[in-house]
């Protein structure tokens, strides 16, 4: 997601299932018109349903869905950072709820351009990295327990615990700023300099940049 002058971006994405049954990663964007382009801003938001859970796919998909449209359903008077807070603390007790039958649970990460600020709301270890001026740094801190090498449990999660504890954080944007948005399926198998290697390359089909760093995920899991 490459950030232009005036807030205008250039997106590209890609998921794949992978060696999995089921592909349980959704990824989701919204960029309204004016006047909500002024008032709300754009949502890009990526989830990972957890394997473990029965209804892993249902949970990431309610995920990016239900927060794009209660974001922009949200009163305009609101912050950024009440509505992320308020939307995500709703969408948790639901799936909370819904796991007493079938477990709902999955990682969530979005940011939310707005003016000249990124706002980031995080649970789980899907990652949002940026790409600027050729430094490439992750913005977003994984909630895991390493129990060694080959066992990493989730410790943060939607729908894993009535109480959610997400991480939040403001960053200022730039004008030529990428975002990259990714779920464990690309970064546990592809190291952050590949990644950044591809997204430098020439040109500004980022839709070819995701399914070529896909395919090396892919290739190396």
């Amino acid at each position: 997601m490459y950030l232009d002058a005036q807030l205008k971006v250039t997106v590209g994405q890609c998921t794949e299932t992978g060696k999995k049954e089921q592909n349980e990663d959704c990824i989701g964007m919204r960029i309204p018109d004016q006047p909500a382009l002024t008032v709300k801003g754009i949502v890009a938001v990526i989830a990972d349903g957890v394997s473990a859970a029965e209804a892993g796919k249902e949970a990431s998909e309610t995920c990016v869905r239900n927060f794009i449209s209660d974001y922009y359903g949200t009163p305009d008077a609101w912050s950024v950072k009440t509505a992320g807070q308020k939307i995500l603390s709703a969408l948790n007790r639901w799936l909370v709820g819904q796991s007493q039958i079938k477990g709902h649970v999955s990682t969530l990460s979005t940011i939310i351009l707005k003016s000249q600020q990124g706002y980031i709301f995080h649970v789980g270890d899907s990652r949002i990295y940026r790409l600027r001026d050729n430094q490439f740094e992750c913005l977003t801190q994984d909630h895991c327990t390493i129990i060694n090498k080959d066992t990493v449990y989730l410790s943060r999660a939607m729908g894993m615990d009535s109480r959610l504890e997400m991480d939040y954080r403001e960053v200022e944007l730039e004008t030529g700023d990428i975002f990259f948005l990714s779920t464990d399926g690309v970064h546990d198998f592809i190291n952050d300099k590949t990644i950044a290697d591809v997204i430098r390359e020439p040109g500004d089909d980022f839709e070819e940049k995701t399914q070529k760093l896909v395919g090396l995920a892919l290739a190396a899991g």
